[in-house]
């Protein structure tokens, strides 16, 4: 299992770690650049004192050059030797050099310079080949790296000194400023626990100032607005169904317990328990199909679409009701264009069936009901379905559409309604993008206002 960390502890290691590879590329570049700089000027000085001294032998004779001439032909600390064509030292400057030091001679015009390490030093040793009336040999020129090693030496020292305090200085403010960082997540933290014990009332009153952190307070006062709703929702849910279902079944239970206590040897009795008992069973059972159809799962990858044509759905299932209602009047008026849209045949069936069914059931009286279709500029199709009926009370209208919410409790409840009709019919539209409104009269009319976008071809 891993150990678990504090992002305070996380940005710190992480704002260490960027300013020290951030300081070692700079600082060894800086010392790179500059080594390649200074050791250039050590090549420079021997280069210019061989050639100094090898014009100094080429051009006097060896007995006329004194000490002086070679002195100031020479930087400070640099040794020179004159030798054979054989390799045999003839000279060295100083005289009282103890330093030992082995010449490769190499025949060649120009000069050559290679590094070497004597007794632990670093030196450049330079050869010269001198073809001339005043000597016939080499000449060599040892030019020690003292001061260059310790240059870098040096500067690498204070490289260091710089990086320690550099990275002491940033985990410091870096220390105080994850603190600053994580204190608006810190009080984030403890207002989620006091959600946590409190539950879905309670919101977070926070204000950072910071993008993120702000942002994230707002989704997550939206999510709980989200899943309050849904809790309450889904109460409210359980607590309709229970309802719903305990009426049918208290009435299932007395008769029989009726029928236990005297119906057995009396056939009306028994008749007439049975078939209410039965007639409760398939009210139970319908408000149970229709309870699994609010459940199903919405996503869209489990629908199967076709388009279908509006205006020819609709007469088909006004003339079925023509049949089975024969005293009721349909009214059509269907908009003259083929109105095609991709939506499950079932499921727009479905639909149009619970709203003609409830204009049916609550337009008693005048039975007079009117469908109409209409396509507007935009080529959205839009559909009516109204009847005659009683109407709906404006404080109402925005209810009707609640699960188990009925207008007139005890007439839908005769006419077996279980309120779901209208819920299951808002799903259906809504999902294939479509919506629902009702506007309603009261005592005179209600209209079903079903709409759907322009389809995408």
């Amino acid at each position: 299992m891993k150990s678990q960390t504090s992002l305070r502890s996380q940005w710190l290691r992480l704002s260490i770690l960027i300013i020290t590879i951030t300081y070692l590329i700079f600082s060894s570049l800086l010392i790179y650049a500059t080594s390649i700089y200074l050791k250039d000027q050590e090549y420079r000085s021997i280069s210019r004192s061989l050639d100094d001294v090898s014009t100094l032998y080429s051009e006097q004779a060896f007995n006329s050059i004194s000490e002086k001439d070679i002195y100031s032909n020479l930087y400070d600390n640099q040794l020179m030797a004159l030798y054979t064509l054989s390799g045999e030292e003839v000279y060295r400057w100083p005289v009282r050099s103890i330093l030992d030091f082995q010449v490769d001679f190499e025949q060649s015009d120009n000069p050559i310079i290679r590094p070497k390490s004597l007794e632990g030093n670093d030196y450049l040793v330079g050869t010269q080949l001198i073809q001339t009336d005043y000597w016939h040999g080499y000449v060599a020129v040892v030019h020690p790296l003292h001061e260059y090693n310790t240059i870098i030496r040096m500067m690498i020292f204070i490289a260091m000194i710089i990086g320690f305090l550099s990275i002491t200085f940033t985990s410091i403010i870096s220390y105080f400023f994850s603190f600053q960082m994580v204190k608006p997540i810190g009080r984030f933290t403890n207002q989620l626990k006091k959600i946590e014990n409190q539950g879905f009332a309670e919101r977070l009153q926070l204000k950072t100032n910071i993008v993120e952190t702000d942002f994230m307070i707002e989704s997550f006062n939206n999510m709980m607005d989200a899943l309050e709703e849904s809790y309450n929702q889904q109460k409210q849910f359980v607590e309709d169904a229970s309802h719903e279902l305990r009426t049918p079944l208290q009435i299932i239970q007395g008769h029989l317990q009726l029928i236990n206590r005297w119906g057995r040897n009396n056939p009306e009795v028994l008749d007439e328990s049975l078939g209410i008992s039965i007639q409760e069973l398939k009210r139970i059972n319908k408000l149970v199909e229709e309870l699994l159809l609010l459940t199903k799962n919405e996503a869209s990858d489990y629908i199967q679409t076709e388009y279908i044509n509006i205006n020819d759905e609709i007469k088909s299932q006004l003339e079925s009701l023509k049949k089975v209602h024969p005293d009721y009047q349909f009214d059509s008026h269907l908009h003259p264009s083929n109105l095609t849209y991709p939506i499950n045949n079932y499921h727009f069936e479905q639909m149009l069936i619970i709203f003609l069914d409830n204009a049916i059931k609550f337009d008693t009286k005048n039975k007079h009901i009117s469908v109409t279709t209409e396509l507007n500029d935009r080529g959205d199709i839009h559909i009516q379905i109204s009847d005659s009926g009683i109407g709906i009370p404006k404080n109402e209208i925005d209810q009707v559409f609640n699960r188990f919410y009925r207008v007139d409790k005890s007439r839908s409840r005769n006419q077996g309604g279980n309120g779901l009709g209208l819920s299951i019919a808002k799903k259906v539209a809504e999902l294939y993008k479509g919506t629902v409104w009702i506007t309603s009269e009261e005592g005179k009319s209600t209209t079903v206002h079903i709409s759907f976008p322009k389809p995408l071809k």
